[in-house]
């Protein structure tokens, strides 16, 4: 009898220390998981900081920003990437008319062409460590182009609001999922 004890009881160390080795992983990894690095950008309310979304975005990944201008009524299509310091660089502009807020040439090493009733100035490499951005209440409709998909500022920001897009570290959670953050629920994408 005292020997199936000592055994029952040998059995059971053993059984509890692999309980414990395996809840000290999962913590282990619960916390690896909420540990933030890897690149993404975020955007949130520019007075606030409250996050509005996030999209997962490795180094040297291109987005582009599309509007329509307020004054022109005409479209423009700005694209970025992100370097490998975490700075938004701008890369390329189109538009269809110069006017207020549009460049009327190259600089530097720019290149500035027309195609089709477009003018491009490409060739930019204008280094941003944040872009703040105004929402339009009526005409602008700005709107993020990323991976094949569109996704209107209206759909996390209030028409009229000012937004800041930057990057940003994000943990394994968030990198896996992407984001937005609507009236308190996260859409995936």
């Amino acid at each position: 009898m005292l020997a199936w004890a000592e055994e029952n009881s040998l059995v059971h160390v053993f059984f509890m220390k692999r309980i414990n080795v395996i809840i000290l992983v999962v913590m282990c990894l619960s916390a690896a998981m909420m540990y933030p690095f890897l690149s993404g950008v975020v955007i949130e309310e520019g007075e606030t900081g409250k996050l509005l979304a996030f999209f997962k975005m490795e180094p040297g990944k291109e987005f582009s920003i599309t509007y329509i201008h307020s004054i022109h009524k005409t479209p423009v299509l700005e694209t970025y990437h992100i370097n490998q310091e975490g700075q938004i660089v701008q890369t390329e502009m189109r538009f269809e008319e110069f006017g207020v807020g549009m460049p009327s040439g190259a600089t530097g090493n720019e290149v500035f062409t027309q195609k089709d009733g477009t003018y491009i100035l490409s060739n930019m490499n204008r280094t941003f460590p944040s872009l703040d951005i105004r929402t339009g209440q009526i005409i602008a409709n700005h709107t993020l182009l990323f991976e094949g998909r569109e996704y209107p500022f209206s759909s996390f920001s209030e028409k009229g609001s000012w937004v800041r897009l930057k990057t940003e570290k994000l943990n394994v959670w968030q990198w896996m999922i992407g984001g937005i953050y609507a009236r308190d629920e996260i859409e995936f994408f």
